[in-house]
């Protein structure tokens, strides 16, 4: 037990100093979550292109907002993006949506998403997404189209402990 608080505290107080010794944080990952997204994530295996980038933060009041979020090569635009609680390999249970299901539509033809409020289903929290990265496997996000309705692109969502 006392190996893996070490290792955790090493781990920690090694990110801290690299950030301490640089001016700013690397753009892909942003205080709070970041997932990078790609057809191979998804559950079965998708064969495209597409890839996408997603960073969230947190609030006060436990939300979760999508600061930036960028996709390319979609083979339409986005039906719906959602975060999803569940291990990598495997599909989950849908948590919160971006755009699409309980939030409003997507855009059509949008490739970028920023500054947008996560609408999160039921009352599930950002504690509640912490707990489930560390405890079920973790979350991840995932971008549907008319093509892929199922989903043509997903990520495993990440915490940084930055936050």
């Amino acid at each position: 037990m006392h190996v893996y608080r070490r290792r955790g505290a090493l781990a920690l107080a090694a990110t801290l100093a690299a950030v301490a010794c640089s001016d700013t944080l690397s753009p892909a990952i942003i205080p709070g979550f970041y997932a990078d997204l790609s057809g191979d994530q998804v559950v079965p295996a998708v064969a495209v292109s597409a890839t996408g980038t997603y960073n969230f933060t947190t609030g006060a009041d436990s939300g979760l907002t999508v600061t930036t979020g960028t996709l390319t090569g979609l083979s339409g635009a986005p039906t719906k993006i959602a975060i999803y609680v569940g291990a990598a390999g495997a599909n989950g249970t849908e948590r919160g949506d971006v755009c699409g299901g309980s939030a409003p539509a997507c855009t059509a033809g949008s490739t970028s998403v920023t500054n947008t409020a996560v609408t999160m289903i039921g009352t599930f929290t950002k504690g509640q997404l912490y707990t489930a990265l560390h405890t079920y496997g973790g979350g991840y996000i995932m971008v549907n189209t008319a093509a892929h309705a199922t989903g043509e692109i997903r990520g495993v969502v990440v915490f940084n402990p930055l936050q």
